[in-house]
């Protein structure tokens, strides 16, 4: 039976070779990376009490998924932003089918593919993953974006703004300030404009869009807290940790576009002027730069534009 680098069976990549040849059998075609990674997370949860595997999973932007880099023997294929294929890339599996935790992998393959079957599998995946996410927030921000998904499909929707606005402030209750104390800054100057937004003329889609891009933002900082993985190598968590300063950075810039685009001049709230005036000095910074940069070069001595 195939071992771990420590000596252990090695019960993830059994499960994962378990899960691809049944999943193949069962319904043929590409195995969605969605189904794999939710598979994987539930089955790491309903065996822990008993038997903990050492699955490396962190909670990110669409639920508790499988560090992918920590499993060499799946390949992972990017079909497009929202759409992940995942091939199993090694030969045939060794394993004890007398193992106890062998059949009770079997048996939740089982379960998990009867459970979740049909044109909402992927959906109903994720329902029940995000049932144990560690923080409710997740829980409440998720509805908003499915909602505001569900607005961009439709042209017109009547009640918009309040209802959309009382999923907003749901959500916003239940931020763990305690955890995430660090980016309460942000949060606050996001719930500011998106507000504004959804009080203006702002379409579903731009809020959607706006909605993501603090999910994002807040997901750089999930998967980093001590609730947000588990089994993740001390090196890779360092490598998270050092995107986020330009994610920060990045952030504060698409924030204040937002802020001008939303609100334009026309805000009194204080956390949307001091957005505005960070956009007029960043913007006025880039023009001369600009002008350092491009102020010096002479014409075109044959007259091209």
């Amino acid at each position: 039976m195939t071992k771990s680098p420590t000596g252990k069976k090695d019960y993830v990549r059994i499960a994962s070779y378990l899960f691809f040849d049944e999943y193949k059998k069962e319904r043929g075609g590409d195995v969605p990376g969605v189904m794999y990674n939710k598979f994987m997370t539930l089955l790491y949860a309903e065996l822990k009490p008993e038997k903990d595997i050492g699955l490396p999973h962190c909670w990110y932007r669409w639920g508790d998924i499988v560090v992918a880099h920590c499993i060499p023997y799946i390949t992972w294929t990017h079909k497009s932003p929202k759409y992940t294929i995942v091939e199993w890339n090694s030969g045939v599996q060794d394993y004890d089918p007398k193992d106890r935790i062998v059949s009770l992998i079997k048996k939740n393959i089982a379960e998990f593919m009867i459970r979740h079957s049909g044109t909402d599998a992927h959906e109903t995946a994720k329902d029940e993953v995000y049932e144990g996410a560690p923080f409710k927030f997740q829980k409440e921000y998720r509805k908003m974006r499915e909602s505001l998904d569900s607005m961009v499909k439709v042209s017109v929707v009547d009640n918009r703004t309040e209802y959309i606005g009382s999923l907003l402030l749901n959500a916003m209750k239940d931020f763990p300030k305690k955890e995430f104390k660090q980016i309460i800054g942000e949060k606050d100057k996001f719930e500011a404009v998106f507000s504004a937004g959804l009080c203006g003329d702002a379409s579903s889609e731009d809020l959607f869009d706006f909605a993501e891009l603090f999910w994002f933002f807040f997901c750089y900082h999930l998967r980093t807290n001590k609730k947000g993985h588990e089994n993740v190598p001390k090196e890779t968590l360092n490598i998270w940790l050092e995107e986020i300063p330009w994610e920060t950075k990045r952030f504060e810039h698409i924030l204040q576009n937002y802020a001008e685009r939303f609100s334009g001049a026309g805000s009194d709230d204080p956390l949307i002027l001091s957005l505005l005036e960070e956009r007029k000095d960043r913007m006025e910074r880039i023009k001369v730069l600009e002008s350092e940069i491009f102020g010096d070069i002479p014409p075109d001595p044959i007259g091209r534009a």
